[in-house]
């Protein structure tokens, strides 16, 4: 499901949810008939089932305070973290109210991070590999190194438990555990 306000991109869209194919007559080259259609764009078939819709849009009206309870969540990850040198926390600004889809710290000792919450049952994620180092792109000819910056975010990112039913107790233990290595 996707939303907008650009009327241009909303049209865009409507052709690439069918395959690029339309029977609008203010598009149409020509036409022969009620029947007719032409393909103006390489598109595919993203139309959502029913079933899907219907979902999306009772998703939707419970979207404002699932992004609340997430940004409380990553208010209290920022807070516990702030004098932790080895924590690097989003960026935070004032201007701008965040989804938090994600919580992403960085750490020097991702792996050993990771692997340590994962020893007490905390499941943390890596968002996401430099699409360069993927093997499709290095048949392409990219090679490490070719985007230093994507790469060193990569060794050190790690995504913290996110999500709006995280209890306060489910939050206090990771923040415990990510403490307790940081400090050891």
């Amino acid at each position: 499901m996707i939303t907008t306000n650009n009327k241009s991109l909303y049209e865009k869209l409507l052709l690439y949810r069918t395959h690029g194919i339309t029977k609008d007559e203010n598009i149409l080259e020509e036409n022969h008939g009620g029947w007719y259609y032409e393909m103006h764009e390489l598109g595919y078939n993203y139309r959502l089932s029913d079933i899907q819709a219907a979902l999306g849009v009772s998703q939707l009206d419970r979207a404002h305070e699932g992004v609340r309870l997430r940004n409380e969540i990553a208010q209290k990850y920022n807070l516990a973290f702030k004098d932790y040198n080895k924590i690097q926390t989003p960026f935070v600004s004032s201007n701008i109210y965040h989804a938090y889809h994600l919580y992403i710290i960085q750490i020097v000792d991702r792996k050993g991070l990771f692997d340590f919450l994962r020893e007490h049952k905390i499941y943390t994620q890596v968002h996401y590999i430099p699409v360069h180092l993927q093997p499709y792109y290095k048949r392409l000819g990219w090679q490490k190194g070719d985007l230093p910056i994507a790469e060193s975010y990569y060794e050190q990112c790690l995504s913290l438990p996110m999500f709006p039913t995280l209890s306060k107790e489910e939050q206090e233990f990771v923040i415990d555990k990510i403490i307790e290595f940081v400090t050891k």
